[in-house]
């Protein structure tokens, strides 16, 4: 070969090498595309040999140009990885199509800059933390993709040719006579192997075939004895009885004689003879005659025999005659035993696992089988045995259905045999014959290969999130390390199943508890589907349709996110729940106020005429009621805005409970009259207390409404007492009604905590507001415990609360206890304590060590502190809280402290807050300024830096 031989042969080499590398990079890019739902991928190699990119656009003109734009743009400042946000001067003066773009540097083996990969899209994108990994990998990818090409290069120049000493070997064995004798040899050794193997298998099949025949023969052969033994039995039970007996009848005989054979079916007949020929005994079937078989001389025949035994039978036609002699003390006595032979070899075959095989008996006279008399010549290929209990010119044969053969190799074998022989030779021949360049190609090509499939595999399982690749019929062709553990638990039994059976499998163990797909997107080709597993996990699947008829599925973990989303969900809800509240007590409450308006109202009419002193008086007295009724009405109003500020207090005084009842009930007039529902006020007039008149009142109020709104056609009754227990006054409030519907929220959540201790009672308990607003005023008051009693028709509500025993003291002398200080010890005497106005400060950080610091610096400070560890948390408290500061950290992850100012001022209804950049980067305040913030503190910033920088900004918003 000479030089120049070998110098194109280097180049093609070199070509084809450069064209697989070009191939994997377009894929992989491909793959990047579809992965981030893109528009424009692109790999700008410096070196301008594998430049390449995927450009899905109208105007690519323009794209390329500010594709170019933003890469110098990137290497002047030296990013590498950024979003087009950062950069609002470039986008908004020149730029107008991307709005989106990043990029990642490729670097050599020598740790040399050699190109970038970058993405970028027509839309608005935001890459969190662990899209920004599975951007890098796809990077690296790229990179190992190109310095494989460098590493083979680097390695043919540096490293000598070594001499592979193995060709030798493949080209002496490639050899026409070498490879024809090789395989001739493992032919030849494949051919005896195999026939040894097969011959010692027909050996085994035979030898198992004749020790089953031999085992059925003797199982036969025991049948056979033991059912002569069971005949002869009955023969020594007559003995027995005869030697037994001095005086015995022939009727006790006839008996016992048909006891022991009348119940055999094989038994035709049964005669005792004595030994003068006398009949003892007879016992035949009725249509059985003796003397029809020609033994009217036996017992001489028997008396005269050659060879004597004590047993002989003889055979007429289908029937057998067994002649017995027993010897007794007496003498000897005879049995003579008819019995039919074919019952009696069914007898003996009945329980015998026979399937496969015939049993015979054969005698002089005749062969038997199964179903009755044979030709002796069928009973061929079996084997026979000689039976103990019958005369020796019997046999019992056993033939196996299908013939025992003994072993041979048939044709069949041998043909089959050398086919396998030639089917050796041939491929051990072909193998051996190939050209040692092809072996070469073959290794070389498999490598490849190889190499390709493992680097793609490591590629998938660096992605931190679930990636999976289904074909036509839904089957996983390529899945990665995340997302063979999302499912690891369904297909820890199963080796391969489809998506639907993954999905079916995990729902029914219970593994997946939500699955919904969403509407397609872009003609039907790409879904969206929501996964939630039982252990709290959320996923978000993107399934996008391929070509080839399957789909891609990427399994996107968006646990954290989803549990924000209900937080924020609930949080909406209880908002939802508080205004429903709101608006239903506005809506009592302008219920109430028609009754003292409408008095109010005929009174006006009333005084336009002149009237008298005394008339004067009366309506002077309806104006004050009518007045303490609205009053008690306004007052509920009050109430509700107080208890959620927590200003709610008491002001105890002397409260006469039947005055404040009627009132009460005044009030509610209106609300009664299209039930038909009757009040009655059962409190005795003196009964006075010291408590919070109007407290006690707007809790009556609430209740009896709650009851009204369940109730129709029926009777209310309020009662009244004072007990004392444990040297304490306590007020019961008894509410008795009949016909009480429990179809009213309020009045099911009452009786769940009937009988608890209100005192115990959590705030954050799951229940209604009302409820939570009722038990709010109730423990003011002292409340001890709430009792709801049913029984048949009547439905009793008991409230039980602290109160004083009511001083001589005047009407006006009140007194002011706060909420806080209420307990269930006695009511006490307090003044009106006013709390100075706290400021309140929301921190904002990602770093609990700032919390830490900034909470101690303020610690002297009258600031209530609120800390949120992310930007959403911080907008979640923002929509349920009012704050006077915001103190924001700018570089958070998912979301980031300028976007959430922004959106947070967008949304908020507080425009007095102010909000201060928190940021450990060195700028000026007007860049902060100039994007929303009010102010601006450096990280770390000083304690009276913090104090001044605060207090200015309340002084400022104070004004």
């Amino acid at each position: 070969m000479n030089a120049s031989n070998i110098f194109t042969s280097h180049a093609n080499v070199a070509d084809t090498q450069t064209d697989e590398i070009s191939t994997e990079i377009k894929e992989t890019l491909t793959l990047l595309k579809q992965f981030y739902d893109v528009s424009i991928v692109k790999f700008i190699d410096f070196r301008e040999v594998y430049s390449k990119q995927l450009i899905t656009c109208n105007d690519k003109e323009s794209v390329e140009n500010e594709l170019l734009s933003y890469q110098k743009r990137c290497t002047q400042e030296k990013l590498y990885l950024f979003e087009d946000t950062f950069f609002d001067d470039v986008s908004n003066n020149t730029h107008k199509l991307i709005r989106f773009y990043a990029q990642y540097p490729i670097y050599s083996v020598t740790n040399k800059l050699i190109g970038v990969v970058l993405m970028a899209d027509l839309a608005p994108k935001t890459l969190i933390g662990s899209q920004k990994d599975q951007f890098i990998s796809f990077a690296q990818l790229l990179q190992t993709q190109l310095n494989k090409n460098s590493d083979s290069v680097s390695n043919q120049s540096t490293k000598p040719a070594k001499k592979n000493y193995g060709e030798k070997y493949i080209h002496v064995f490639s050899l026409a006579p070498v490879a024809f004798l090789i395989a001739l040899v493992l032919c030849s050794f494949t051919a005896l192997l195999l026939y040894t193997i097969e011959k010692k298998e027909l050996q085994s099949n035979y030898n198992q075939q004749t020790q089953q025949l031999r085992k059925t023969l003797f199982n036969a052969l025991e049948r056979f004895d033991n059912q002569g033994l069971y005949i002869s039995q009955k023969d020594l039970v007559i003995a027995g009885f005869l030697q037994s007996q001095n005086n015995h009848t022939k009727e006790q005989l006839n008996n016992l004689v048909q006891s022991q054979v009348s119940q055999n079916l094989t038994y035709k007949g049964y005669v005792v003879f004595d030994s003068e020929y006398n009949q003892l005994a007879l016992w035949s079937k009725n249509n059985f005659d003796l003397a029809a078989y020609g033994f009217t001389n036996w017992l001489e025949k028997f008396n005269k025999r050659a060879n004597k035994q004590a047993v002989e039978v003889f055979t007429v036609a289908d029937t057998a005659f067994l002649i017995s002699e027993i010897k007794i003390k007496q003498g000897s006595i005879y049995t003579l035993t008819a019995f039919d032979l074919s019952k009696f070899l069914k007898a003996v075959i009945g329980k015998l696992n026979t399937e496969n095989y015939n049993v015979f008996i054969a005698t002089p006279q005749f062969t038997l089988g199964k179903k009755g008399e044979v030709n002796p010549s069928i009973i061929k290929n079996s084997i026979s045995a000689l039976s103990s209990r019958f005369p020796p010119t019997w046999r019992l044969h056993v033939q196996p259905m299908n013939k025992i053969v003994r072993p041979q190799i048939t044709k069949y074998s041998l043909i089959r045999l050398g086919l396998i022989s030639f089917c050796v030779f041939a491929f051990v021949y072909y193998f051996l014959r190939l050209p040692r360049r092809l072996h070469s190609e073959i290794k070389q090509k498999n490598q490849l290969i190889l190499n390709r499939e493992e680097l793609f595999s490591s590629s998938l399982d660096a992605l931190p999130h679930g990636f999976a690749i289904f074909n036509s019929h839904e089957f996983p062709v390529i899945t990665n390390n995340a997302f063979n553990l999302l499912f690891a638990q369904v297909n820890k039994q199963n080796s391969q199943l489809s998506y639907s059976q993954l999905i079916s499998i995990a729902q029914q163990h219970n593994i997946i508890n939500h699955y919904h797909e969403h509407h397609k997107l872009d003609d039907d080709r790409n879904q969206l589907i929501d996964i939630g597993f039982t252990d709290g996990k959320w996923i978000t699947v993107l399934q996008r349709h391929t070509d080839f008829n399957g789909f891609v599925c990427y399994f996107r973990d968006d646990t954290e996110a989803h549990q924000k989303e209900c937080l924020l969900a609930d949080v909406l809800e209880k908002s939802k729940q508080t205004n429903q509240l709101k608006e239903k007590f506005v809506t009592r409450l302008s219920r109430q106020l028609k009754t003292p308006l409408s008095s109010l109202k005929s009174l006006v009419e009333i005084s336009k005429d002149p009237i008298s002193f005394n008339e004067f008086k009366n309506n002077v007295g309806n104006i004050s009621d009518a007045c303490d009724q609205l009053e008690s009405v306004i007052q509920q109003l009050v109430n509700i805005n107080k208890s959620e500020i927590g200003k709610l207090k008491l002001q105890a005084k002397n409260v006469n409970l039947n005055q404040m009842i009627n009132n009460n009930m005044s009030i509610l007039a209106k609300e009664v009259e299209n039930k038909r529902i009757v009040l009655k006020n059962n409190i005795t007039p003196e009964l006075t207390v010291a408590s919070d008149e109007k407290l006690i009142s707007q809790l009556v109020i609430q209740l009896v409404t709650e009851v009204l709104d369940s109730s129709n056609n029926t009777t209310l009754s309020i009662n009244a007492q004072i007990k004392n227990e444990s040297k304490r006054n306590y007020l019961h409030l008894d509410f008795s009604l009949s016909n009480l519907i429990d179809s009213s929220n309020f009045i099911t959540e009452l009786k769940s905590i009937s009988g608890d201790d209100i005192t115990r009672f959590i705030d954050d308990k799951d229940v209604s507001l009302e409820l939570k607003f009722f038990i709010s005023i109730f423990k003011m008051l002292g409340g001890k415990a709430i009792t709801v009693c049913s029984n048949a028709n009547k439905s009793t509500i008991s409230l039980s609360m602290l109160v004083n025993i009511a001083t001589k003291q005047g009407k006006d002398n009140e007194q002011e206890v706060p909420s806080s200080s209420l307990t269930n010890n006695d009511l006490v005497k307090a003044s009106l304590v006013t709390n100075k106005h706290q400021n309140t400060l929301l921190l904002v950080d990602d770093d609990p060590l700032v919390e830490i610091v900034i909470r101690a610096m303020l610690k002297n400070e009258n600031i209530k502190i609120d800390y949120a560890r992310s930007a959403i948390e911080a907008m979640l408290m923002v929509s349920q809280n009012s704050y006077d500061i915001i103190l924001m950290d700018i570089v958070m992850p998912e979301l980031s402290g300028t976007d959430a100012m922004l959106k947070i001022k967008k949304h908020s209804d507080n425009l007095k807050t102010k909000i201060i950049a928190h940021t450990s980067t060195p700028d000026t305040g007007s860049k902060y300024v100039n994007q929303g913030f009010d102010d601006m503190l450096l990280k770390p910033v000083k304690q009276g830096v913090l104090i001044n920088q605060i207090t200015r900004i309340l002084k400022d918003k104070s004004l």
